[in-house]
């Protein structure tokens, strides 16, 4: 199987070398480049074509969600992991609604890479575990019929559907012909019947009761 390849983008040096440090040690992963700003990663995954990035959200010029807005739609678009020092539910809401993989804190980074990188090559998300510590991001999944999710509706049922296989509102609403509003929509609607606050929640209760959402008519 070939590597898989990975940009490193951040502007603190010392931290890239320490993330490259510990990336080099994940059989697989092949690291192909580095950028400090946002145009130059822009530069570098638009001529490398990357399969994977870390991108930081605080650099000089555009910052890293601009870069994540500005490849997410583009062919090839790398899975990227977001490394930032923002413990903050909107910027961690705001890179899963651009198609952000995974979230993870500077503080716990060199510690939740390697674990990162091999959900994320699993088709899984990742979330730093000390992210929001002190007020719970996620509610208790256990018991997933505590939700009701058996009211959604069989259009909020192919919706929840799209969003488990990662797919964004717009994919979504070409899949199945509506607008990208009524997408939006229908995954308030699905946030408000299953008690989900934000669209890392949905995308997490998604993605892990993928099983569990009825099979649309």
């Amino acid at each position: 199987m070939d590597n898989k390849t990975l940009i490193i983008v951040d502007d603190h040096p010392i931290f890239r070398e320490g993330l490259k440090q510990i990336i080099t040690r994940v059989p697989g992963i092949e690291i192909v480049a580095e950028a400090d700003t946002g145009d130059a990663a822009l530069a570098q995954i638009q001529q490398i074509f990357p399969d994977l990035v870390t991108l930081d959200i605080a650099m000089p010029g555009k910052d890293g969600l601009e870069v994540l807005e500005r490849i997410r739609n583009e062919n090839n678009a790398p899975l990227v992991i977001i490394i930032t020092s923002y413990d903050d539910n909107a910027y961690l809401n705001k890179a899963f609604e651009l198609g952000a993989r995974a979230y993870v804190l500077k503080d716990s980074a060199l510690a939740d890479v390697v674990d990162c990188l091999q959900a994320v090559l699993d088709n899984k998300i990742f979330i730093s575990p000390s992210l929001g510590r002190s007020k719970p991001l996620l509610p208790d999944l256990a018991d997933a019929s505590e939700f009701n999710i058996n009211n959604l509706t069989a259009m909020e049922c192919l919706v929840m559907r799209g969003v488990a296989e990662f797919k964004t509102s717009k994919e979504i609403a070409k899949d199945l012909s509506v607008s990208y509003r009524t997408i939006q929509n229908h995954r308030t609607h699905i946030c408000n019947k299953l008690g989900l606050r934000g669209a890392h929640q949905l995308l997490s209760f998604s993605t892990e009761n993928a099983h569990l959402i009825p099979q649309a008519d």
